[in-house]
């Protein structure tokens, strides 16, 4: 009967199930809209090798497990390559298979909820909305947009899936925590300490049928896989070419514990009129406060109810607080900015996301003992609470913005690899493709052979061969506006441009002269996102205040003689071409 209890309580849950997923396809949804299909940074020197070790018939086991900075991404570049053949290397994929996971990270906090007592208690439905809005957040945009992330995304993965098989009492639970550490040692710098956060929970359940009657296997069997895994990550180790020695930074403790706390606070800094790098520090002081508040109680109390309820949330935030120590010990002379970078978040979100839980095992066990004493540490928390909140939905919201200037670089970035064979552009190439120029004109080339570019590489200078009948351009699409030289004696050419059909700015325009027997001919790429806040206004889109656009270059560029020079709006996504209003005569 639609009256029912039953009925109600079924629409009840079904609406929560809802409310909880929200987080997860709101990040969908912003990974759909900005998502690019082109490769991000470390995927040309890390994953690209693989494809070049393939097309030559030399790949083999060892080029997975090569060095790639600190880390050894055994298993991401496993994952992502077998990705990539099965997809022709789409990106897209990779953010999909990111979102996918960090889905299952979800689903893992909410088994761990139930292992620790919240399951089907309402207060224990709030704390994992909250645990599940923090791990969705959208302040870690390069996670969410950079398919290469899996090597960060992967380990937590395996963490909160450890911690819940670490739990299990059988000798399952040794197999499952040592293939679990294994693939998060051989993923990421650091992942080895999946394996001593698994520990205590392996101790806590030590007495039971996993103990009995072959323990002693079990246990030689587990430190045996850890010893094995420390081995095989180091040996033949060596640091990056010109960084530097990580152990310099012990001689500025203050620097380190500074970046630390950074690092943790980072997911609360933004938002604010405040310096983020100072909201940040005091939001990871205060947190940390927390946590060995936490840690100090539970060992004080010395009940097994609440260690049990407590362990694998401090575990979870522990995680946070190890990577915060490992990042200012290699990152810390970069600068404190580095340590608030987006694709840090997915471990500083480990530290509030444990304390939730365990504040709140604290909290009930803290009022069951004094409930006359329960105002003073209720309002403490409260207050807690809510500007911890406010902080992190703040700076959520402003971020969205980081969300369309990385798709803008990753269309310039796209822009640059179609025509790579045109134009000769090193210095944009390294700003927005990778530092390493050299060898990318051939690895462009070779994944266009493999069929691994949409939608392919540009193979004619002639804009007549990218241009699209049904949308010539024209007025409408921007404008070639200034020309003139520089006191160097440069060209310098400047206007606007808009993509048809599109409510974003172009982020590349070609610049061409004419060539008498076959029209326009490419010469040179103006890259977009110079400042025109008129066309906000005049077009009624926020993103159009970036649509203006500047190109120097060299009049040697061009043949002798006088020229014609015209500009087009160029749309990486489906390589066509599209006319700007003006043209510029050019005379020597």
């Amino acid at each position: 009967m639609s009256g029912s209890p039953f009925s109600f309580r079924l629409r009840a849950s079904a609406a929560w199930g809802l409310v909880l997923a929200a987080p997860a396809l709101w990040v969908g949804v912003l990974i759909w809209r900005n998502g690019v299909d082109v490769p991000f940074w470390d995927q040309w020197d890390g994953i690209c090798p693989l494809f070049e070790k393939m097309a030559a018939g030399t790949l083999g086991p060892a080029d997975f497990f090569a060095l790639h900075n600190e880390h050894r991404p055994f298993f991401p570049r496993l994952l992502l390559f077998g990705l990539a053949r099965l997809t022709g290397w789409n990106i897209r994929a990779e953010l999909g298979l990111i979102w996918l996971l960090v889905v299952v990270c979800a689903l893992n906090l909410r088994r761990l909820a139930q292992l620790t007592g919240w399951s089907g208690v309402p207060a224990g439905r709030w704390l994992l909305l909250a645990a599940i809005i923090l791990l969705f957040t959208p302040l870690q945009f390069e996670n969410w947009l950079l398919g290469f992330q899996v090597v960060l995304v992967l380990p937590v993965f395996c963490l909160t899936a450890a911690l819940i098989v670490a739990q299990l009492r059988s000798p399952a639970s040794f197999i499952g925590t040592m293939v679990l550490s294994t693939i998060s040692t051989f993923s990421v710098a650091g992942g080895f300490f999946c394996w001593l956060l698994c520990l205590p929970l392996l101790l806590e359940g030590d007495g039971g049928s996993a103990a009995a009657p072959h323990r002693r296997t079990w246990w030689a069997l587990w430190i045996g896989g850890f010893a094995l895994n420390l081995i095989l990550y180091f040996h033949g180790y060596h640091g990056p070419a010109g960084q530097a020695d990580p152990l310099l930074s012990l001689t500025h403790p203050a620097h380190l514990v500074e970046f630390g706390l950074a690092f943790l606070g980072a997911p609360f800094a933004f938002g604010s009129s405040l310096a983020a790098t100072t909201m940040a520090v005091a939001a990871g002081f205060t947190l940390l406060l927390l946590f060995v508040f936490c840690l100090g109680y539970v060992v004080r109390r010395r009940v097994a109810s609440v260690r049990r309820r407590t362990l694998p949330w401090l575990l979870l935030a522990a995680a946070a607080v190890i990577n915060a120590g490992l990042s200012a010990c290699g990152r810390s002379a970069t600068g404190l900015s580095q340590a608030l970078a987006s694709r840090y978040v997915i471990f500083s979100v480990l530290l509030p996301i444990g304390l939730l839980f365990a504040l709140a095992v604290v909290w009930e066990d803290w009022r069951g003992r004094h409930p006359e004493r329960t105002s003073g540490p209720r309002n403490t928390l409260i207050c807690l609470t809510t500007a911890f909140v406010l902080m992190h939905l703040s700076g959520a919201f402003v971020c969205l913005r980081a969300w369309t200037d990385l798709r803008h670089v990753r269309l310039r970035a796209k822009a640059l690899v179609e025509l790579v064979n045109q134009i000769d552009a090193p210095a944009d190439l390294a700003l927005y493709v990778h530092a390493e120029v050299s060898p990318l004109k051939g690895r462009v080339n070779l994944l266009a052979g493999l069929g691994y570019l949409r939608p392919g590489l540009i193979g004619s200078p002639f804009i007549r061969d990218l241009t699209d009948p049904a949308h010539p351009g024209g007025a409408a699409n921007g404008e070639l506006q200034q020309a003139g030289r520089n006191s160097a004696g440069q060209l310098v050419l400047s206007g606007w441009a808009i993509l048809p059909e599109r409510t974003w700015a172009a982020d590349a325009v070609l610049l061409t002269y004419d060539d008498p027997q076959y029209g326009p001919r490419i010469f040179a790429l103006a890259l977009g996102g110079s400042p025109h806040p008129d066309l906000a206004t005049r077009f009624q889109v926020a993103d159009f205040a970036l649509a203006g656009w500047t190109r120097t270059f060299d009049p040697g560029q061009l043949p002798p003689g006088p020229q014609i020079l015209r500009a087009w709006a160029f749309d990486p996504e489906n390589g066509r071409a599209y006319a700007l209003a003006g043209s510029v005569h050019w005379q020597p």
